[in-house]
């Protein structure tokens, strides 16, 4: 016998209504999408008057603060270290980094010290240094950190910028 539809406890409350039940909340929960829905099933006229609304919405709207690139962790480096633990102390150093970007140059200094026998002191010296110079780039490029802007070049009675 099956159980009537809508028995929570039927299936041991995980049947497959409370299932799709719980997929459509979380999809319900994202704003952009239900948003799309909604302008999906709107006339072409209703469609242009919601995207007037959400740009003026965006216009009153204060733009996002951008975080600023976080101070690196310093981790001491130990007094004997492998190459690979270097690579892991790093990372965590510069956790802010994107690694993918690093990959070029540190897995070509790994692969001298694997496949060329490059002392490990050596290779890891140069991966501080190529670790040291994304960290500094990224704070260089960093928009909270730069002191060119509006808010930063006022003049000392803070009546505008100069």
């Amino acid at each position: 016998m099956l159980p009537p539809m809508g028995d929570p406890g039927g299936l041991g409350g995980g049947d497959v209504a409370s299932a799709l039940a719980a997929r459509d909340k979380k999809k319900k929960d994202d704003p952009a999408r239900e948003l799309a829905e909604i302008a999906a099933r709107l006339s072409s006229e209703d469609q242009d008057s919601l995207l007037k609304f959400a740009r003026f919405l965006e216009q009153q709207s204060p733009a996002p603060t951008p975080e600023p690139v976080p101070d690196p962790a310093p981790i001491p480096r130990p007094e004997s270290e492998s190459v690979i633990k270097a690579m892991r102390r790093l990372s965590a150093t510069y956790h802010m980094l994107d690694r993918s970007r690093l990959l070029n140059e540190t897995s070509a200094l790994m692969a001298q010290h694997v496949m060329q026998g490059r002392p490990a002191v050596e290779v890891i010296d140069e991966l501080e240094v190529v670790f040291q110079a994304h960290y500094e780039k990224v704070v260089a490029e960093d928009p909270t950190r730069q002191g060119g802007s509006a808010e930063a070049s006022t003049d000392a009675e803070g009546d505008g910028p100069r």
